[in-house]
């Protein structure tokens, strides 16, 4: 097969990164060339992963601004808002100018919908192929699923119930978000670009492909999905960890007390209350405490030294740990949750914004995880989530019945496929 340029194009948080830094190694190890566009903050992860890095802004700010920064951004009932009338929106123009630079000499953009709101302008102004990958179901905004978006107490139960009400609701959600969005509309007239889709919602859709990329156990097709939907499952990016450093071997073959995973990287406000929580309730139960506390939390405050039944580390690779768990604690970014899926661990998901809810919510139905409102969350709250967690034989059932699921998917080769059917030229857009 001919070599080919693809570039993918991303923004936001390292889940945002990792299902296109799997499928870019794929792509490269098939005779590809892979480019990753993306904000700075991401260069390090791209080069590291053996893919060439070219720049998209807007780029987040470093601290001290970071902090604030980021509790806007994932704030549980503004964050939408603030991440697109005051940080994508506003930057689009830059966003343009970089995306073309960085497609002149591509053979087919992949972009993330939602996150990279100039892949449709570049494709369209360029006739550059195109397509989109959705990485959460609740972003393809389906008028027959529960509108996870909404952070609103009992209308996403009423919208489940009668899509007729949701189709009203999702009505004046469109109308109200377009203000949010006037910056990309504004390019896209002066761009002479016919149509008006939304750019939040139809508009970020290829009509060429859109990979679903999460797992079926957590939603399949829809009625209303974009006819040229295929769903490939969640890639995950293993990455090229070494082994563990003897005093997390030490630590992860204790047998003298049940192991909790927590980590919160993307919390705002202080993720030191989160840990502070956790090792806590962790006491309580009697059980050990690994705390990752990378991004965000790596600046959180914990007791020095730490009890000897405690330990924080800055990353370690989830595949490695996740064996020796019990349960895990985190936000519910979709990665997250789909690596402990695999693992067949039992979850305890505090959400924070965004889909994190949706995900939890969708989890919690299958049987493997209880949800804690960020709201609720504290030592007395956990203590007791952790002991059921562990007492549970029903959920301890339910984790390994998807695992066994789980483990049958492979995003990353359903992902690649795809792609490569759209650089043979066999661009279909087939109904589901």
């Amino acid at each position: 097969m001919k070599q080919h340029h693809v570039v993918f194009a991303t923004a936001g948080s390292l889940g945002d990164l990792y299902p296109f830094l799997a499928l870019g190694v794929e792509l490269q190890r098939r005779g590809h060339r892979v480019s990753i566009a993306s904000s700075s903050e991401h260069r390090a992860r791209v080069e590291a992963a053996g893919l060439a890095f070219r720049h998209m802004r807007p780029d987040p700010p470093g601290p001290p601004a970071a902090a604030a920064f980021f509790a806007r951004y994932m704030h549980p009932r503004t964050g939408a808002e603030f991440v697109y009338r005051d940080y994508l929106s506003p930057s689009i123009r830059a966003s343009h100018a970089d995306l073309m630079w960085a497609t002149r000499d591509a053979d087919l953009l992949v972009s993330q919908s939602l996150m990279a709101m100039a892949a449709p302008l570049v494709a369209a102004s360029t006739g550059l192929p195109w397509i989109s990958a959705v990485f959460q179901p609740m972003t393809l905004f389906s008028l027959h699923d529960r509108p996870g978006y909404l952070p609103v107490p009992l209308l996403p139960d009423l919208c489940e119930r009668y899509p007729q009400i949701h189709a009203r609701v999702f009505h004046y959600v469109r109308k109200h978000t377009r203000q949010w969005i006037a910056p990309v509309e504004a390019l896209r007239k002066e761009l002479c670009i016919a149509g008006e889709p939304h750019p939040m919602y139809e508009g970020q859709h290829s009509p060429r492909r859109v990979l679903a990329m999460f797992s079926p156990l957590l939603g399949g097709p829809q009625p209303d999905w974009p006819a040229s939907a295929v769903q490939t499952g969640t890639a995950i990016h293993a990455g090229a960890w070494h082994a563990l450093p003897p005093a997390l071997q030490a630590f992860l073959a204790r047998r003298d007390r049940p192991l909790a995973v927590f980590t919160l990287s993307s919390a705002p406000g202080l993720p030191g209350d989160f840990y502070r929580h956790a090792l806590a309730a962790a006491a309580g139960q009697g059980m050990r405490a690994l705390l990752v506390t990378s991004g965000l939390s790596a600046s959180a405050p914990l007791p020095s030294p730490l009890p000897d039944w405690a330990m924080r580390v800055d990353y370690a690779p989830f595949e490695a740990v996740l064996p020796h768990a019990a349960v895990m604690v985190h936000a519910g970014g979709i990665g997250t949750m789909f690596r402990a899926m695999r693992a067949g661990v039992p979850q305890i998901i505090m959400p924070q914004a965004h889909d994190q809810a949706d995900n939890a919510r969708r989890l919690a139905v299958l049987g493997a995880a209880r949800v804690i409102p960020a709201r609720r969350f504290g030592k007395a709250v956990l203590g007791r989530a952790l002991r059921a967690a562990l007492s549970d034989e029903g959920m301890r059932r339910d984790a390994g019945r998807l695992a066994a699921r789980a483990r049958q998917e492979n995003g990353v080769a359903r992902g690649c496929d795809e792609i490569e059917l759209q650089l043979q030229g066999r661009a279909v857009a087939q109904p589901q």
